[in-house]
């Protein structure tokens, strides 16, 4: 079998930063594949003010496209990486790319500086294993997909942030089904529909002067603001300043924070999920935090930063992002589906069905359902329930 790349191949440099104009800088990338096995050591230097977010892409034509599906990295990759010379990952080609052999490789080195808007964490564009293989329906199969960059919330949208964009809007021409119910200011608003937090979103960007990314025809004239409307990909503004929902892929990968094969957003890589997870980093179906005995369970955004009830370490993703297994469930963009396993670049599901997705679990879901591959595809746009809540993100534009 032939080995992915030659050996002591040197692989060349492409930075590019997104959309900032001073920008880490990345020089001396060097890399090759370790004698005898089918890893890739990759050195690069980076100089910056703090820490920076690294994403990596491979090309198998000399640079002319990057669309080798390498997305099992180790090392200094990701977010959190210091700046400073011989910064050090590891390519484990033979998982992504095995079997494969090319003369004309190339790596794309790509550093973030990470100061993007306000309160949310930068995703960076390339391929992440989706899906697993545990024998849950409709997880399957794990599958090479690629992102395009986006921004994240780093917390749910708070019952606080709701209520601030929701009374704007009463006053701009939108209607909502329903309030919006929360515990407290800083926990998760919830009890809203699809199309609540859909609409929502175009009054978040229309308050803050950016251009909305729903609309109710394939033109993009008419702005989404009354109604139930099963919108179309086609009446989306995806690469737009806007906020908006994610996509099922664009949730899925945040919460794996840039590892691949984890069952949660934390190290969870073995048969048995259970034995990852407690109550110190997520909330679940009695995972024993002080807050389930309240009507609606609900923790306060963020609240597992390491100063949780049992005490634990800060439970941030690779991405710097909260919550992304349970406490409530998110709504994303896409119909459910069954996987479409030719679309893998930025999928968006089909454009009409029975059920709007929602991704993370809750604080009344089971353990096995806050796994970062498990797909809820029961629940109608028009469904509300006190579990349910949302994030948004923001497109490269």
């Amino acid at each position: 079998m032939k080995s992915p790349f030659p050996l002591a191949l040197a692989l060349l440099l492409l930075l590019t930063p997104f959309a900032r104009a001073a920008a880490p800088v990345v020089s001396n990338v060097r890399a090759a594949q370790r004698t005898g096995t089918k890893l890739v050591d990759i050195y690069y230097n980076v100089t910056a003010a703090s820490a920076v977010t690294v994403t990596i892409a491979v090309s198998s034509d000399g640079g002319t496209s990057y669309s080798v599906p390498a997305a099992t990295f180790t090392g200094d990759f990701g977010g959190g990486v210091q700046p400073g010379s011989d910064r050090h990952v590891v390519w484990s080609a033979g998982i992504d790319w095995n079997g494969q052999f090319t003369t004309r490789g190339r790596v794309r080195v790509t550093a973030e500086d990470g100061s993007g808007p306000a309160g949310m964490a930068f995703i960076p564009a390339g391929a992440f294993q989706m899906g697993d293989n545990y024998g849950v329906a409709g997880d399957a199969p794990v599958r090479s997909v690629v992102v395009s960059t986006f921004y994240m919330d780093r917390f749910a949208v708070t019952k606080e942030l709701w209520d601030q964009v929701y009374q704007w809007a009463a006053g701009n021409g939108y209607t909502f089904g329903q309030g919006g119910d929360g515990v407290a200011a800083n926990h998760p608003v919830q009890n809203l529909t699809w199309y609540d937090a859909v609409k929502w979103c175009n009054a978040r960007s229309q308050k803050e002067g950016r251009t909305p990314a729903y609309y109710t025809d394939a033109g993009q004239t008419q702005i989404y603001k009354t109604g139930s409307a099963d919108l179309t990909a086609a009446m989306v503004k995806w690469t737009g300043n806007g906020y908006r929902l994610p996509t099922e892929a664009e949730r899925e990968k945040a919460a794996r924070g840039g590892v691949a094969g984890h069952h949660f957003p934390w190290s969870s890589i073995g048969p048995d999920f259970s034995a990852f997870i407690d109550g110190s980093n997520a909330n679940y179906y009695q995972s024993g935090d002080p807050f389930e005995g309240n009507s609606v369970r609900t923790t306060p955004v963020g609240y597992y930063s390491g100063d949780q009830i049992p005490a634990g370490v800060d439970m941030a993703n690779g991405y710097g992002l909260y919550d992304m297994a349970g406490n409530v469930w998110e709504w994303c963009w896409d119909w459910y589906a069954v996987y479409d396993t030719s679309a893998l670049t930025d999928p968006r599901g089909p454009d009409s069905g029975s059920f709007r997705m929602t991704r993370g679990g809750a604080w009344d879901a089971r353990v096995d359902i806050l796994r970062c591959a498990y797909r809820s595809n029961i629940n109608s746009p028009a469904y509300r329930s006190a579990a349910f809540g949302f994030r948004c993100v923001l497109g490269q534009p």
